[in-house]
């Protein structure tokens, strides 16, 4: 009797095992199909503020040893800094941070001396109204032109767009009108179709810079203050997601190895010509970017002429939404 006692119970408790068990498999299978379809909307969700951005290239200098370009660079590399533009795309509006080589840059160019058309030699490519036209965007579209300063290689194309409000900072407008050649182009500037508007960073402090201008007022695009190579020069952040941050830097320096060497431009570039507008300045946003990446790992640092840093960029017309993201290092 204790003997078939036993094995009736054992055969119970097989079968409860057995139940148990199919119960927690379906638990489960029903567990990964709730929390699966939730995962891929919150991802979704991450990057559905809609902004994106593509890198226009419109053209590279004619090359130099890249100990010509950055104080700690070696002189057995050549460099063919890039020239170009950041188209970003928002739901609030469309901007360009920067012109690039424009189509008068052939023109323009004749103010400078015989030896700064030799320092800076360059090859244009397409300029960036062309580049937009062939691809049917309507340039009447953008909201705004934002140059991160206006020295000639950023600020070239802005006369191919009459009537663009073109952001900049009272300081830096100022300071290119009262310029001159190589560093400022009067050409570029003192067309009567340029719309120029004034704007002002904002005393808020933003990935430790003292002042900023969140463009559309949801994080997702935000001028910081980089005084130093101009008087007026501003940074641009871009968030497309948790993961994926950029932060394009203008002239801070001209290479990324500028910022994680904390190397500035050589003395002798800055004795020919006189590049900064404040050395002290200028040196200590090279330091604070530099710590900012090491920081801030996932954050993308572009300085605007490293070739390097723009081919793992979108090219146009390939948007950011449709390019897998590269690795910075």
């Amino acid at each position: 009797m204790a003997n078939h006692i036993t094995q009736s119970s054992q055969s119970r408790i097989r079968q409860a095992l057995v139940t148990g068990s199919l119960l927690c498999s379906m638990a489960l299978f029903a567990m990964n199909t709730a929390v699966a379809e939730p995962a891929s909307q919150i991802e979704a969700a991450a990057q559905a503020p809609g902004l994106s951005f593509s890198y226009i290239n419109t053209g590279h200098s004619a090359g130099t040893q890249e100990r010509m370009v950055v104080a700690s660079g070696s002189w057995f590399t050549r460099r063919h800094l890039t020239h170009g533009a950041i188209l970003v795309q928002h739901p609030d509006g469309n901007f360009l941070y920067d012109t690039g080589l424009g189509q008068q840059v052939k023109s323009q160019f004749k103010e400078n001396s015989w030896w700064a058309t030799l320092l800076f030699a360059h090859s244009a490519g397409t300029p960036v109204v062309e580049q937009l036209a062939e691809n049917g965007f309507d340039s009447k579209d953008l909201m705004a032109i934002i140059p991160s300063h206006l020295h000639w290689d950023h600020a070239s194309g802005i006369v191919d767009f009459p009537g663009v409000p073109v952001w900049i900072q009272q300081s830096e407008l100022e300071m290119a009108l009262a310029g001159d050649a190589p560093s400022f182009l009067q050409s570029q500037l003192n067309d009567q179709q340029i719309n120029w508007k004034t704007i002002s960073l904002q005393e808020k402090p933003f990935l430790g810079f003292s002042r900023s201008l969140d463009i559309f007022g949801d994080g997702s695009a935000v001028l910081v203050d980089l005084i130093g190579h101009t008087a007026g020069q501003v940074g641009l952040y871009l968030k497309l997601s948790d993961n994926r941050e950029y932060l394009f830097i203008g002239d801070t320096t001209w290479t990324l190895k500028g910022i994680i060497d904390q190397s500035p431009r050589p003395d002798l570039i800055k004795f020919v010509v006189n590049l900064e507008h404040d050395d002290k300045a200028s040196d200590l946003q090279i330091k604070k970017v530099h710590q900012l990446m090491v920081e801030r790992p996932k954050l993308t640092i572009v300085p605007a002429h490293d070739e390097l840093s723009t081919a793992k960029l979108p090219l146009y017309p390939m948007f950011s939404n449709t390019a897998e993201p590269i690795a910075q290092r």
